[in-house]
């Protein structure tokens, strides 16, 4: 039974997470919303699908943090069943990362004190990572507006060994889930604040793998027991449909109309107009670029104009694929996740079946379903010497195995549980990747274009407020305290969005130690005088009362 909704009316462009969360808080208080998304399913970036023969495939790798407060908000808020959330039935218990290097043993994450062993850092390589990640986390002007404009991987390059560098770097494909080569100072320290140090702690009731657990600050990472479309968005969809939502699909929006001051009208593609009291933008902020720029009064208002040079590095390519085996490949760790650290394409496999339920079917045949992602693609492989830009299909296939099936560290763990076979020896039953990738060897392309925060992106962060009083923005490109292209972002976005409209919709907060707060606003007065960081001027007046009182000592 469908509710029927009186309120005012809001149109939102854009079926992803962002679009649906808008929705979603809006309809629970009354307005009559309607979704309108240009694909033929909801679900933007984090959807799914199957292929011909049932094989599940994402169309990226999907995880939330212990500090994604909104989002476990939200999926608490989503039915399952009668008795059940999408929160207490459909999220994995923490999955287990680790690094593999090709021609040493594989390291996992422990906790905090496990990280420069996971990485291999020595202990002048952990000092001096540490120096500069607390720099980060200590500063907020200087953050914002200058650590967002430094590259994180050039910034540790020279404060790291060389090996220590390569497997750090590693991990920003995985975890910040950007290219290293555009991941910025600022957002990987944010990123590694915000999963180290955060509150609270989510409690998940017992399920088949054990009984009730906690997941908190420098837990590892989540993800859904099933594939993404049929876990979160199939109950969502069915959920927002009893709030009265109404879904339209392949219904891609061309044109906001503005008049006096407000969107009057807005127009799809299909030449279909529609009106709404209120109006949502939560497309891509490709997308979101070209509706603007095709209304000129709409591109020069502030917040609105801050699109094109938001888009301008253009769209980061993140291919995922999979790889199908006919029989199981068993693993000696659960809920495994293999970063590969001297992987050009950056990248990272998982082995599914740890992760999903048992009755997820993996396919007619498959017995083991490893999920992985190239994370870099603008660097050479090692067989064609190609990137992932200018691949063929065949030709990023034959890479990624070469650079899977030859890290011998991962080849150890597989030995070790498989009786001494190593993960060649499995028969490969399909390697697929994403439907929606075009390899033309010339580039790669994608209907749908992916973007994520670069060093470039920061100052032009729109707000989800705009001018009009009537138009709104959300996505995980806006500006939000997740501070980082992720599902966290997203639902932020959407709930910003909505509060816009409706004061009461709810909002969690990203937790900060006070004592961080306290000298990041100390560190703002040094930013502002034009001084070094506040830790650094702490190592100068250090350094200078050492020498002071070595000199006092020696002249008495």
């Amino acid at each position: 039974m469908t509710k029927d909704s009186t309120g005012p009316s809001v149109a939102v462009f854009g079926g992803g997470i962002a679009g649906l969360t808008c929705a979603h808080e809006l309809a629970k208080r009354g307005y009559a919303v309607s979704v309108y998304e240009a694909n033929s399913e909801s679900g933007g970036f984090f959807r799914s699908s199957r292929d011909e023969k049932g094989m599940p495939t994402e169309y990226s790798w999907h995880g939330l943090g212990p500090w994604y407060h909104n989002a476990f908000d939200l999926l608490r808020d989503i039915p399952w069943d009668q008795d059940r959330s999408v929160y207490d039935h459909a999220l994995s218990r923490p999955i287990d990362f680790g690094i593999f290097p090709e021609k040493s043993h594989s390291r996992f994450y422990s906790g905090l004190l496990s990280i420069p062993h996971m990485v291999g850092f020595s202990k002048r390589d952990a000092i001096r990572w540490l120096w500069l990640m607390l720099k980060t986390w200590t500063a907020n002007e200087r953050t914002e507006q200058r650590y967002s404009r430094l590259n994180a991987a050039e910034q540790w390059k020279p404060k790291l060994s060389r090996t220590a560098h390569l497997w750090w770097r590693s991990c920003f494909g995985p975890w910040i889930g950007s290219d290293w080569k555009n991941a910025s100072l600022h957002h990987a320290g944010q990123f590694f604040r915000k999963q180290l140090v955060t509150q609270p702690t989510y409690q998940h009731p017992a399920d088949e793998d054990g009984q009730a657990w906690s997941h908190g600050q420098r837990d590892g990472w989540l993800l859904f027991r099933g594939p993404s479309s049929e876990y979160w968005f199939a109950p969502w969809e069915r959920h927002l449909e009893s709030l009265g939502v109404r879904l339209f699909l392949d219904a891609r929006l061309e044109e906001l109309s503005l008049t006096d001051g407000k969107i009057e009208r807005a127009t799809l593609a299909s030449g279909e107009g529609i009106e709404a009291d209120y109006f949502v933008l939560a497309i891509n902020p490709f997308a979101a670029a070209d509706v603007i720029q095709r209304s000129p009064e709409l591109a020069k208002l502030e917040q609105l104009r801050l699109f094109k040079p938001l888009t301008a590095d253009g769209p980061h390519v993140q291919v995922s694929f999979r790889l199908a085996f006919a029989e199981p490949v068993r693993l000696p760790r659960e809920r495994m996740a293999a970063v590969v650290a001297d992987s050009e394409f950056n990248l990272t496999v998982f082995a599914q079946e740890q992760a999903w339920h048992k009755d997820v079917s993996l396919g007619k045949g498959v017995q083991s379903l490893w999920t992985g992602t190239s994370c870099v693609s603008s660097q050479p492989g090692r067989l064609f010497g190609l990137s992932v830009e200018r691949c063929s299909r065949k030709e990023f296939e034959e890479e990624v195995k070469s650079q899977l099936f030859s890290c011998e560290s991962l080849n150890q763990l597989v030995r070790e549980a498989n009786h001494g076979r190593d993960l060649k020896d499995f028969e490969l039953l399909e390697f697929e990747v994403w439907h929606e990738w075009d390899f033309s060897g010339e580039t790669i392309r994608s209907p749908q274009p992916k973007w994520v925060t670069t060093t470039n992106t920061q100052p032009y962060l729109p707000e989800q407020r705009t001018p009009l009083p009537n138009l709104f923005l959300a996505g995980a490109h806006t500006r939000t305290e997740a501070d980082v292209w992720s599902i966290e972002g997203a639902v932020e976005s959407g709930r910003r969005a909505a509060r816009g409209i409706d004061p009461m919709v709810p909002l969690k907060r990203q937790y900060r130690p006070i004592w961080m707060k306290a000298l990041g606003k100390v560190d703002d007065l040094c930013f502002r005088c034009r001084l070094p960081h506040l830790l650094d001027c702490g190592r100068v007046v250090l350094a200078a009362s050492a020498a002071g009182a070595a000199l006092w000592f020696a002249l008495r």
